[in-house]
């Protein structure tokens, strides 16, 4: 148990702190040097205490806690992290553009080995060094924090060698709202075709009415995958993305086309009814059955609310 009385005891060799008293004292260095308790529960305490009395001096020490061994003394110096806000997102970009940055975090003969990282929804990764952790943690943070600053140093870490770092990258620009559009709809048009699954992924999520047509540009894209993330994008903006997606079904490229009707389908929107019947009409086997199963689905999901498609006309 901790000590009553004074911030500070001696037992039995063993400096403990009064996590409690140094809170109410206001003391940030106290608390800093309680990070580096041999006590796990201290540690967590003193962490969550830093974000409480703010101020920049405890970023620094925050940021060397995400690489503690015990989970939650790191998501405790997370949550303090993301409470210091934009006295935080500096260092934390840093981190992003930087791999070598994080070794300065690193105590003498600090130990290494494998990690558990939480990230959105729930998702769990194992990473495998220290300073891949506060990278991670990082990412995590800056979409947490909301800043628009970190928008650029996340799309860009998007292209990052750790596979951990750019799927957490991905889940914080999911959460940064519009000012992610730009950005992203420019990593479109890139070279690398798994950032342009990301990009895709989280314009979708934004559902924003600007993002449909280049969503509908990049169902021409020659991996299959790429137009695979756009049809899935268009579908999750919903009812925004029929009237394009109507004009879709006519497009001259036959992958547009498809993937136009597989979007309707799962929008379920019965205006695309007539576009969909015309193309089951003028398509190869292949539309035709794509586009009689979007029917069959919207008119199933819609029950009496789907109209009749008009009358068809002779080829």
């Amino acid at each position: 148990m901790e000590q009553g009385g004074s911030s500070l005891a001696e037992q039995q060799g063993e400096r403990r702190y009064n996590i409690d008293l140094l809170r109410a004292e206001k003391d940030a260095d106290g608390l800093v040097e309680a990070l580096g308790s041999g006590n796990g529960l201290t540690r967590q305490r003193a962490a969550l205490a830093l974000g409480d009395l703010g101020g920049p001096g405890a970023v620094e020490p925050l940021i060397r806690a995400l690489g503690d061994p015990m989970t939650a003394v790191r998501e405790a110096a997370a949550d303090s992290l993301t409470m210091l806000g934009s006295a935080a997102v500096g260092p934390l970009v840093e981190l992003l553009e930087s791999p070598e940055a994080s070794g300065r975090y690193e105590e003498p003969g600090a130990p290494g080995g494998a990690a558990t990282v939480i990230g959105p929804g729930g998702r769990t990764w194992e990473v495998e060094t220290r300073r891949e952790i506060r990278r991670v943690y990082a990412a995590a943070i800056l979409g947490e924090v909301g800043d628009p600053d970190a928008v650029q140093p996340l799309v860009r870490a998007l292209g990052d060698a750790s596979d951990d770092l750019r799927c957490q990258a991905s889940g914080a620009l999911a959460k940064l709202g519009n000012e992610v559009i730009g950005p992203l709809t420019e990593v479109l048009t890139g070279s690398d075709p798994e950032q342009r699954i990301v990009a895709a992924g989280v314009l979708g999520d934004t559902g924003d009415p600007a993002v449909v047509e280049p969503l509908i540009n990049l169902l021409r894209d020659g991996n299959p995958d790429v137009r695979g993330a756009a049809g899935g994008a268009l579908f999750r903006i919903g009812d925004a993305a029929v009237e394009p997606l109507i004009a879709a079904t006519k497009d001259a490229d036959r992958n547009v086309r498809l993937y136009a009707a597989g979007a309707l389908k799962y929008i379920g929107n019965p205006r695309a009814i007539d576009a969909l019947k015309d193309l089951a009409r003028s398509g190869d086997a292949e539309e035709k059955s794509v586009a009689e199963d979007a029917m069959e689905k919207i008119r199933m999901v819609r029950g009496k609310a789907a109209p009749e498609p008009s009358a068809p006309t002779s080829r």
